[in-house]
């Protein structure tokens, strides 16, 4: 966990950064951005003293990293820049083993880490062990810098801009690997861009440094939801949340007043309810919470008799359908169900009260408004 108390920074006369006061979590992933000249580089540079603080306190671990000996502090701390920050005079191997080599690392396990660290970046040892950065394309780089920051298995690694300077294609090909990366060995990542797209992706929370004070810093759902003021929603954009599917959920969306009836209603009022409103299903509940029982289709009053149009339609309740909780994300929505053949969608809570409903014409449009919404602007 990394805590800043009251930080500030300047430089001679000038203010860069103001009163900082905010704590990241031990396994989040943290993107810091702002505008050019913001302080977001001071920031980062600070948590492991490449630039003094004037002002405050960074807690790291319950520590302060004022009582931790500088270098002891960034070995402990992985750290990428651009284009990886390599020795250009050094092979791969060279540039990866240097600190667990300044750690005492034995011979054999540091080949055997340097492997490990390769194969984790996907690339092949035998390949490029021996390789030197020039010889490496911008993304090669990068992900032996990525490796590097690994190599003594920091819980801590900071990362400014890394990926900035790279095509898009190899951009975002870093970014789900890095992603995959923090993820499955819990690391704490703060990371440095002033690419919005760069920081949904990637982070679990996001801090927007505005003239050298942090306007905003929440989950990225919320920051999506509620910028903090014009600066942060001009970085956000007006159509950024209906491009995030993930950020989207069923009770953002869903029609909170379908048609129901109760099971004890019969098969000639449901019939009627279905045709008065061009209906070819309708959702059946019980008691004033609207427990969801199931659904009653169409299809299948249709095939009944005269004689039992009286009959109860608690005797027709399908349970061939497909339902959602209010909190699953449009993006879950998408990905595990067809909804060409599902029809309507019931949106439960826990206790399986029915909170609203979903359709394809709900859906269809929710995914066309960012398109609608750029041709607007």
């Amino acid at each position: 966990m990394i805590e800043f108390t009251n930080v500030s920074k300047s430089y001679k006369d000038k203010l860069i950064l103001r009163d900082i006061n905010m704590t990241f979590s031990s396994g989040e992933f943290v993107a810091i951005i702002g505008s050019s000249g913001c302080g977001k580089t001071t920031l980062l540079k600070m948590i492991n003293k490449l630039l003094p603080m004037d002002r405050g306190d960074i807690i790291i671990d319950g520590k302060s990293i004022r009582e931790i000996p500088d270098i002891k502090l960034r070995r402990e701390i992985g750290y990428v820049v651009q284009e990886g920050g390599l020795f250009p005079h050094f092979t791969v191997k060279e540039n990866l083993e240097i600190v667990p080599q300044l750690e005492g690392m034995e011979p054999e396990k540091r080949e055997r880490r340097i492997n490990e660290l390769l194969d984790m970046v996907n690339l092949d040892p035998k390949m490029y062990s021996n390789s030197y950065p020039c010889q490496l394309s911008g993304g090669q780089r990068q992900r032996v810098g990525v490796a590097r920051a690994f190599a003594t298995d920091s819980d801590l690694i900071l990362m400014d801009e890394p990926f900035s300077a790279l095509d898009p294609l190899t951009r975002e090909e870093l970014q789900d690997e890095i992603v995959k990366l923090q993820k499955e060995y819990e690391k704490t990542i703060v990371f440095v861009t002033h690419d919005m797209d760069e920081a949904i992706k990637c982070a679990d929370k996001i801090c927007f440094i505005q003239n050298g004070t942090v306007i905003q810093f929440d989950k990225t759902e919320e920051i999506l939801r509620h910028p903090a003021n014009d600066y942060v929603e001009k970085f956000v954009g007006k159509n950024r949340l209906w491009g995030n599917p993930k950020y989207i959920h069923a009770s953002d969306i869903m029609c909170k007043e379908p048609y129901i009836l109760s099971r004890d209603r019969t098969v000639i009022q449901a019939l009627q309810v279905m045709r008065q409103n061009a209906i070819n299903s309708i959702l059946i509940t019980e008691g004033k919470n609207r427990e969801f029982q199931g659904i009653v289709w169409l299809e299948d009053l249709s095939k009944l008799d005269v004689q039992h149009m009286s009959a109860s339609i608690g005797d027709m309740i399908s349970s061939d359908y497909i339902s959602v909780f209010e909190e699953s994300s449009l993006q879950e929505i998408i990905d595990e169900i067809d909804y060409y053949k599902s029809g309507i969608i019931p949106v439960l809570n826990e206790r399986r009260e029915l909170r609203g409903v979903l359709t394809k014409s709900i859906l269809l449009s929710t995914l066309s408004k960012r398109y609608k919404k750029e041709q607007e602007g």
